[in-house]
């Protein structure tokens, strides 16, 4: 037998907003500073290892369509009644939050797939040229996620007849083919797929490439931070799953769109981070960069010693031969130290190379081996 007691006063003042509120204010913000990061990397001159400009539109517009998101959700718990139980508000208020709710809908595919061609453009500027397998790789990657993006954003549309009846049940004649909550809960496998591709496409170039320590760091950033997304669009479909029906949707919504909210924003900040290492270089230094990216610690007693801790990458030494008129100089640089030998002016030093100054009497640099 159905209970007839009315709600309790403290039931109907329940109010579990604030954690979407807080989820929100977080990721503005630390979507905000890494887009300010990237544009300011832009202005660093003459550096190669810049955004290209096809990420920065495409890291705009996924920047454009994340605020976005973060508004419908705001105005979600403004006017739209989320975080409070359904039972506790006004009709039109009620349809208001279910309007908001179909445009979340429409715009988080554009959030994430967005982000995600950002990234490919990023690991297509990186591995485009060093294997046709891994553009292949790249280019079937973006047409799944445009794809995807393509069925996400038409579904919703078609999902119920007619439209209104999205957030007008009373609506003569309305049926849906989904169920809304099964519309939320599915739609993100596919996110989940293309996720785990991306996080799996800069894995060889980790353990095999012959790229350098920076990039390798870069690299890690981006796969350590998809991982989170992925983590985030696992928990996000966990917490769909927790809700048995969307009787109370206002009320039971908050924890999944907490999740939502920081699934494409966890891939913006991991398509950022890995174009800010000319920033980092002006801002810190190059020398100083250098040293955290190898992971090289110089011991503080190393004085004493006349040794130093050094990581793989500080442990390459160049030889340098440096030529004047009556004399030889070879420079061996090694772990940042320089070790100069002198010798006549027909001794032979190794390298790789040559560059010739026309101006006769000035020191001539002939050559580099790494």
């Amino acid at each position: 037998m159905w209970s007839t007691t009315p709600p309790s006063p403290e039931y109907l003042a329940e109010n579990n907003s604030a954690h979407l509120l807080q989820s929100c204010i977080v990721f503005l913000i630390l979507e905000t500073f890494f887009m300010t990061l990237l544009y300011l990397s832009r202005l660093v001159p003459d550096s190669s290892q810049k955004a290209n400009w096809t990420m920065i539109l495409l890291m705009t517009g996924a920047y454009t369509v994340c605020l976005s998101k973060i508004t419908v959700a705001i105005l979600m718990v403004q006017i739209g009644g989320a975080g409070r139980h359904r039972i506790a508000l006004p009709p039109h208020t009620l349809r208001t939050g279910l309007k908001l709710n179909l445009t979340l809908q429409i715009v988080c595919p554009l959030a994430t797939s967005l982000s995600k061609l950002s990234v490919l453009s990023l690991f297509y500027t990186i591995f485009g040229r060093t294997s046709p397998r891994y553009r292949l790789a790249i280019h079937l990657t973006a047409l799944l996620v445009l794809a995807i993006l393509l069925m996400q954003f038409v579904i919703p549309f078609a999902n119920c007849r007619p439209l209104a009846y999205n957030w007008d049940m009373a609506v003569a004649g309305g049926k849906c083919a989904i169920a809304p909550l099964a519309l939320w809960r599915y739609l993100s496998i596919p996110n989940m797929l293309t996720t785990l591709i991306i996080v799996g496409i800069p894995v060889p170039a980790l353990w095999r490439l012959k790229v350098s320590a920076a990039t390798k760091a870069g690299l890690g950033v981006v796969f350590t931070v998809c991982v989170a997304g992925l983590v985030a669009a696992v928990m996000r479909f966990h917490a769909f799953v927790q809700v048995e029906s969307f009787n109370d949707i206002t009320y039971e919504e908050i924890k999944p769109l907490c999740w939502t909210v920081a699934e494409s924003g966890i891939y913006l900040v991991a398509g950022v981070m890995p174009t800010l290492r000319p920033l980092a270089r002006k801002v810190c230094g190059e020398g100083v960069f250098d040293r955290i990216l190898s992971g090289a610690l110089r011991s503080g007693r190393s004085g004493r010693s006349g040794r130093s801790e050094e990581s793989w990458e500080n442990k390459r030494w160049s030889r340098i031969v440096l030529r004047g008129e009556n004399s030889e100089k070879v420079v061996e640089k090694k772990g940042g130290c320089e070790m100069v030998e002198e010798g006549s002016e027909g001794s032979e030093g190794s390298s790789i190379g040559g560059v010739e100054d026309e101006e006769k009497g000035k020191m001539e640099g002939v050559g580099m081996a790494v």
